[in-house]
């Protein structure tokens, strides 16, 4: 089974959700803005060290992130600035949510993983923004395994996986977001050329 029919699944189980508050006329940005709230809370959990609390609360966060556009699109409220808020609040909670890992491994002196999560951070931004300025050049850059879904996904099984776990799984996503965002840079230089060709000929 590969990575985008699971995602594909995902999406048909939360189909009642989205159902749900579409019912109920839900602006989509409350969604937005509630789930970035919730991530502000993950940072705390994760800050003072309560982990495998944190992935819980990190997978309900995640939902309002998973069901805001569905909901928009079943409601026909999809809007440019629509679009732009939840890209937005996107990276606010990504950055949080390392802001409360970061705190943690400063209040527990541990240098190595204040690193590697700096990294993991670095790794994490440089993904997104390597597809946000290939869409720019209008080229298609949804290539790469370390979309946001499956960081989100790592992080909450690092977390429930706990404390001493954790560390090494927040290795393996520093590492593979760098492969990514080189993976994205790669294919955006490959497309760039192709059109340079076709408007030459």
């Amino acid at each position: 089974m590969n990575y985008k029919l699971i995602k594909d699944k995902a999406r048909i189980l939360l189909v009642p959700v989205v159902n749900l508050f579409a019912r109920l006329k839900v602006n989509p940005s409350v969604l937005t803005i509630t789930g970035f709230l919730f991530n502000c809370f993950v940072a705390y959990l994760f800050a003072f060290g309560f982990f495998r609390w944190a992935g819980f609360v990190l997978i309900f966060a995640s939902l309002f992130d998973a069901i805001d556009g569905a909901v928009a699109r079943k409601n026909n409220r999809v809007t440019d600035f629509g679009a732009f808020l939840d890209s937005t609040i996107d990276r606010y909670s990504e950055f949080v949510i390392f802001l409360g890992i970061f705190i943690h491994y400063m209040r527990t002196a541990n240098p190595f993983f204040v690193f590697v999560t700096l990294f993991a951070l670095f790794g994490s931004c440089m993904v997104s923004y390597t597809r946000a300025r290939a869409e720019g050049l209008n080229i298609n850059c949804n290539v790469g395994l370390f979309d946001r879904t499956l960081r989100i996904t790592v992080l909450v099984i690092g977390a429930l996986l706990g404390k001493f776990i954790f560390g090494y799984v927040l290795l393996l996503l520093a590492c593979f977001t760098q492969f990514t965002s080189i993976h994205r840079i790669i294919h955006a230089r490959k497309n760039l050329k192709s059109i340079k060709r076709r408007n030459n000929a």
